[in-house]
């Protein structure tokens, strides 16, 4: 397209453009976005490459971006009725429940805002989101949570204000939503004790080096990178506030799972995984470990393994959060065109994991 040419859509304002580019899904049915440089259009929540502010442009719906000469963008697909009106004001009503900190709406509450049978709404509202209500609600009130914690709320009035209706039933249950306590959430895992190893990359020593971090629940992070201290700093971001104890001999069990991995063995059953993420994260991390060996799957065949059909987006969004490098095996997640997609650690190191894996099989 002629980057010159001028389009009808309208600057965005600043809340606009924070949303894009935070890819915040709540402004997801509100306006679409164009880019200038590219025209290409998309939904705020688009996983893409942020734009410049000044390439933005603002429409009310993709029917007025198409309109206008733009092409609809291939990863969010904002010109299919995946985010139809009633489902939108269905987690609208869910995001509003939760910001004004009050028990999320129940499933016959969510059937009547989007006049549809509470089945039907729940059926599409998975394919749409790739979650159902109660797990998107569960992850919006986790969100809340975690920001007010960060924010130095105190822990009971975090807990109250994301909605939880007892602190019982969060500490019941924090081990599975966060990790660790609230309290130690809120003090950046403070209390959590990480015993981390810096190691040359097995087998490639040219693809870098690997940072393998152990908690006591199990391995809890294996970071890919070109220098050690670009990996802690990853590590830190991580885990903000824990005890971090270098111990290059303490990950050796980790290290060699993930060199049997390259020669195409199995995972050592006796290797304990401490997988911190939301349950749709963890489903799709689990996933991606049942995925054989030498062989990759679409994001879209994995989200169809996962009886979501439509969350190929929100696949891709769980495999860019995943901080267990290789063990939770992300670099074969593949486009649907079999491009490579993304990868947290750079596409050149993917396209190589890819070789050793289709050489050793």
């Amino acid at each position: 397209m002629n980057k010159q040419r001028k389009l009808q859509g309208r600057q965005p304002t600043k809340a606009e453009t924070a949303a894009i580019l935070a890819n915040d899904a709540r402004a997801d049915g509100r306006f679409i976005y164009a880019v200038s440089s590219t025209g290409i259009f998309c939904h705020p929540s688009c996983p893409s490459r942020p734009p410049k502010p000044e390439n933005i442009r603002i429409y009310p719906d993709a029917d007025a971006a198409a309109a206008d000469g733009l092409l609809a963008c291939k990863r969010c697909r904002p010109d299919q009725p995946g985010h139809d009106k009633r489902l939108l004001r269905a987690r609208a009503l869910i995001d509003a429940r939760i910001d004004a900190g009050e028990a999320p709406p129940s499933l016959a509450e969510l059937g009547k805002a989007a006049h549809a049978s509470p089945s039907h709404l729940q059926r599409r509202f998975a394919a749409a989101f790739g979650l159902s209500p109660k797990a998107y609600a569960e992850a919006r009130r986790l969100q809340t949570l975690k920001r007010e914690l960060k924010g130095g709320a105190d822990v009971a009035q975090a807990i109250y204000g994301a909605g939880f209706g007892a602190t019982s039933r969060v500490y019941e249950k924090s081990d599975k939503l966060l990790g660790m306590t609230p309290a130690d959430y809120k003090r950046g895992g403070e209390g959590l004790t990480l015993t981390y190893s810096l190691k040359a990359w097995p087998l490639k020593p040219s693809l870098g080096r690997v940072l393998l971090a152990r908690s006591p629940r199990g391995l809890a992070a294996l970071l890919l990178g070109a220098n050690d201290a670009a990996m802690l700093a990853e590590l830190h971001s991580e885990f903000p506030a824990a005890t971090l104890l270098r111990d290059d001999a303490a990950n050796d069990a980790a290290l060699a799972a993930m060199t049997a991995l390259l020669h195409g063995r199995a995972l050592p059953k006796n290797l304990p995984l401490d997988l911190r993420g939301t349950p749709f994260q963890i489903r799709v991390w689990q996933a991606l470990q049942a995925i054989p060996h030498g062989e990759t799957r679409s994001y879209a065949q994995i989200a169809a393994m996962l009886g979501m059909p439509r969350a190929s987006r929100a696949v891709g969004s769980a495999c860019a959060n995943n901080i267990l490098g290789l063990l939770v095996p992300c670099h074969r997640a593949l486009r649907s065109d079999g491009s490579l997609g993304g990868y947290r650690w750079g596409l050149d190191r993917k396209q190589a994991i890819l070789d050793m894996e289709t050489e050793a099989a």
